[in-house]
């Protein structure tokens, strides 16, 4: 092999680098998957807490509990968590999502820990 075929592939392999990188990101694209990073769905309770309202009744219209309890994850509030969506909502001041939720059929339940008057 000569020195300008060495060159030659050489300078080629940069373009073959980065034509293999195109088709692997399109092959894993067509199966909904990114190819530096994993999409993880929101539930109820994440989408509440990030005031994600489209998100929120895409998975209340897909029959999901408002009134469950579902765990967050940490860096939706401050850390792990396990609240209900309008639990979420209210902990991250999100009163329109809390209308949204009560609207859906969620319960606020009163605080049992306070005491009557």
């Amino acid at each position: 092999m000569t020195r300008s075929q060495v060159a030659q592939i050489l300078c080629a392999a940069p373009g073959i680098a980065l034509a293999s990188l195109l088709l692997v990101g399109l092959a894993l694209a067509s199966v909904d998957q990114h190819p530096l990073w994993q999409f993880e769905p929101l539930n109820p309770s994440e989408a509440a807490a990030l005031r994600d309202a489209g998100e929120l009744g895409k998975l209340l219209q897909q029959g999901l509990d408002p009134n469950r309890a579902y765990p967050i994850r940490a860096g939706f509030l401050s850390e792990p968590v396990i609240m209900t969506p309008i639990e979420a909502a209210i902990a991250a001041n999100r009163p329109e999502i809390v209308d949204m939720l009560i609207e859906a059929g969620a319960i606020l339940e009163p605080d049992l820990n306070q005491a009557a008057p």
